[in-house]
């Protein structure tokens, strides 16, 4: 799948759920999409996707920075806006995001796959270039502390 379902998606208004589940779709690869977790219609996009496939097992994503574009306060609190008690991800087993910074969005995005993933195994962060030592620390000791449906769930930070 291209981002162009995404794109057509930004176009409205952006359902929480869909009206139909994607209960076939195993795998979600959004890391050469171009998407940002900075941009609201982004955002609200992946979280669509995601919430909506109950059956989904590995989730692979990038996360592009626009360092020149401002982020507002509504995108950065969407997560905790949002009501997904709905939301069990019954199969995901892994989880890896390219290019992470650490932007409270993109870390509410972690915190919810997370708390709503019994079987989460394992969690993979490659860090995005500019983040230095203390911010690789600073990410890791903020995750570690995240509630996990899983007690299995391992997070791989690099």
């Amino acid at each position: 799948m291209s981002s162009y379902p995404i794109q057509c998606l930004a176009t409205g208004v952006i359902p929480q759920k869909l009206p139909t589940p994607l209960v076939h779709l195993r795998s979600l690869d959004f890391h050469e999409f171009g998407l940002c977790f900075g941009k609201e219609v982004d955002l609200l996009s992946i979280l669509l996707l995601v919430t909506s496939s109950p059956n989904v097992e590995k989730i692979i994503m990038e996360m592009e920075q626009h360092p020149t574009e401002a982020v507002s306060q509504t995108t950065m609190n969407l997560i905790d806006h949002q009501d997904y008690s709905h939301v069990i991800l019954d199969r995901l087993r892994i989880l890896q995001i390219l290019s992470f910074s650490n932007m409270k969005s993109g870390m509410d995005f972690v915190k919810l796959i997370l708390a709503k993933s019994p079987m989460l195994r394992k969690v993979v962060i490659s860090l995005n270039n500019g983040i230095d030592i203390h911010g690789k620390v600073s990410i890791l000791t903020e995750m570690i502390q995240y509630p996990r449906a899983s007690a299995k769930a391992e997070i791989i930070i690099h």
